[in-house]
C-alpha cells in the first residue's frame, strides 16, 4: 500500500468537500464559497450547508447541499462562476459519482425514508442537465436500498455500490440501467468505502474494523484483510481511495 499527498493553497480557508481522480486532478469547495481546481479559482453565491462538489466536464461542475427542504439543492455552474441550472437532486445525499456523462447520486436512510424526491430511490441517475432518468427503488423489484453505504466507478459505463439492508454488491450499468447483484461474505459488513481492480473488489472500514482494507476475490469468494488506514475514505476505482483534510488530499493505492 502506498499513498501520495497533495497540499492546496487555501489561505485561511478550510476545505469542506473535495473530489479527485487518481492523477491528482481535483475540485474542492471551501468555507468562503470558493471553488478550487488545479488551475482555477472562483467564488459562488449559494449558501451550501453540507456541500458535495463534483466536476461534470471541462466546462461545468455540480455543487449540491446534502440536506435540503427546498425545491432545488443541486446547482450546475460553469467555471466562470455563472449558474447554469438548479434542480432537485434530493435530501440525504450520501455521495455523488459522475461517470460516462451521468450523475449518480446515492442517499442515506434519512433521505430514503424522508420527504418525496429522488432520495426515495436510494440511488438516482441524472443526465448532465439535472433530469432524473433512473431511480433504483422505483425500478428494481429485488433488493431495495435503505441506505447506500458506498459507491465507486467500475468499468467504462458501470458503477459498483454496497447498500443496507441486504449488503450485496451491485453492479449497475449507467446507460442501460441493468443491475447485477452478488452475494457477499460477512467479513466486511458495513464497509464505508469501495473500489475495484478488474473483477475483484476492495473495501475499507467495516462495522467491526474501522481501519482495515478487505480484498475480495470474487471468483474464489475469498477475503483477505490487509493494511491500515484512517476512516472516511472514498473509493475512486482501480484499487485506489481518496482522503482529504482542511488543506489538501491524499490518494491511497491499496493494492500497488
Amino acid at each position: 500500500m502506498t499513498d501520495r499527498s497533495i497540499n492546496i493553497n487555501v489561505g485561511q480557508d478550510k476545505i469542506l468537500d473535495l473530489d479527485a481522480d487518481e492523477q491528482g486532478q481535483f475540485i474542492a469547495f471551501t468555507n468562503s464559497k470558493t471553488v478550487l481546481t488545479n488551475d482555477n479559482s472562483l467564488t459562488i453565491d449559494k449558501e451550501i450547508r453540507f456541500p458535495i462538489i463534483r466536476r461534470l466536464d471541462l466546462e461545468t461542475f455540480l455543487i449540491a447541499d446534502s440536506r435540503t427542504d427546498k425545491l432545488s439543492n443541486g446547482h450546475i455552474y460553469n467555471f466562470n462562476g455563472k449558474l447554469i441550472k438548479s434542480f432537485l437532486i434530493g435530501d440525504g445525499l450520501q455521495d455523488i459519482v459522475v461517470h460516462n456523462k451521468k450523475i449518480v447520486a446515492t442517499y442515506f436512510d434519512e433521505g430514503v425514508f424522508g420527504d418525496d424526491g429522488p432520495n426515495k430511490d436510494g440511488l438516482a441517475i441524472f443526465d448532465l442537465d439535472g433530469h432524473q432518468i433512473f431511480g433504483y427503488n422505483s425500478s428494481v423489484e429485488k433488493l431495495g436500498i435503505d441506505d447506500c453505504y458506498c459507491i465507486c466507478k467500475h468499468k467504462s459505463n458501470t458503477v459498483l455500490f454496497y447498500a443496507y439492508s441486504d449488503f450485496e454488491v451491485c453492479e449497475l450499468n449507467v446507460d442501460t440501467f441493468k443491475t447485477t447483484s452478488f452475494d457477499t461474505p460477512t467479513d466486511f459488513s458495513g464497509a464505508s468505502a469501495i473500489s475495484s481492480q478488474a473483477e475483484n473488489i476492495i473495501f475499507h472500514s467495516s462495522y467491526n474494523d474501522k481501519t482495515s482494507f478487505f480484498y475480495w476475490d470474487k471468483e474464489k469468494n475469498e477475503v483477505t484483510k490487509f493494511g491500515n488506514y484512517s476512516p472516511l475514505l472514498k473509493g475512486i476505482g482501480d484499487g485506489k481511495f481518496l482522503a482529504y483534510g482542511d488543506n489538501g488530499f491524499t490518494i491511497i493505492n491499496s493494492v500497488d
